[in-house]
């Protein structure tokens, strides 16, 4: 048993070594001495009597047999990974961590608000954020659940629809004012367009047709808080969801524009993994964000008819 123990430790450090191809970044991954993770690279290959790998001064190769574990041991540790999710998840108290992967608008526009609240509910609750564009696979993450914007939640997966959003026109009041307001899609091949230097063709639809407008501008950002930022100060006309840019419609600092042209609707879904469907923690979560939008989207609609009803 000793013997199985030692060897699947070896196991586990060379695969951290194919992973990194590097003695030196696997040692430092594993917290452990390049002396160390050597010597027990050279049991392993020894008890299998077979090379692993390829070693030179400057680097280090897989042999096809080294490849062959590497294989193995990624469905290994994936596998020890999914365990320890689901027994984390078998509590029957509302406590522990939860990880989230989770789209960066959404995240500052919503997702804080969000865990500030739940957390003032059940206190024992930690939550740790992980937030960009990456479309992380829990089957083989650490995560426990994730939000994505999609209109094919993956069809293995637990999908629970938030909310629906579209991309929508605006700029500020002072660059309409200094820059004439468009009045067909056709209209921003004149104006100063801010976008993400890979997202400059822009589509519409009125009808059956779709018109997709080529646009150009005098900046070019990755991130769309900083091109909200940048439109609000009236440097130009930016395309981004509508519930990002909503509070600034709000209060004045931006207008939206070409009402006329419908730009296609997506919805926001919150995914986890059916095997943690008991989990009492993520059963309360899920819950509470569910139920978080659709009060939100209530008194949204609240607001529309008061609106309304003053108008009339």
């Amino acid at each position: 048993m000793h013997k199985m123990h030692k060897r699947f430790e070896r196991y586990a450090l060379f695969s951290e070594v194919a992973k990194q191809l590097s003695f030196s970044k696997a040692a430092d991954q594993l917290g452990i001495s390049r002396s160390y993770l050597s010597s027990q690279i050279q049991e392993l290959e020894q008890e299998l009597e077979t090379s692993l790998l390829i070693r030179s001064t400057r680097s280090v190769r897989l042999t096809s047999a080294g490849e062959k574990i590497l294989t193995k041991m990624q469905g290994v540790n994936e596998s020890i990974l999914q365990l320890e999710k689901e027994l984390d998840h078998t509590k029957s108290e509302v406590t522990g961590a939860l990880r989230i992967t989770a789209p960066t608008i959404f995240s500052h526009r919503f997702l804080i608000n969000i865990c500030r609240e739940f957390q003032a509910l059940h206190p024992q609750i930690e939550f740790d954020l992980d937030i960009g564009y990456t479309r992380e696979d829990l089957t083989k993450s650490n995560f426990d659940l994730a939000i994505r914007a999609t209109n094919s939640p993956p069809e293995n997966m637990v999908a629970k629809r938030l909310m629906s959003y579209q991309h929508i026109c605006c700029a500020s009041p002072a660059y309409l004012e200094q820059n004439g307001r468009p009045q067909h899609p056709e209209d921003l091949k004149q104006h100063n367009c801010l976008s993400d230097p890979h997202l400059t063709h822009w589509s519409f639809s009125t009808g059956n047709n779709t018109i997709v407008i080529d646009t150009d501008g005098d900046m070019f950002i990755n991130d769309n808080l900083l091109l909200l930022e940048a439109a609000k100060q009236g440097k130009g006309i930016i395309k981004m969801p509508d519930y990002l840019v909503q509070p600034a419609i709000d209060n004045g600092e931006l207008i939206r524009i070409l009402d006329d042209y419908f730009i296609v609707e997506s919805g926001i879904y919150l995914i986890y993994p059916p095997e943690l469907r008991g989990s009492t923690k993520l059963s309360a979560f899920t819950e509470f964000v569910v139920h978080w939008f659709s009060r939100k989207h209530t008194n949204e609609r609240s607001s529309v008819d008061a609106l309304n009803q003053g108008i009339a």
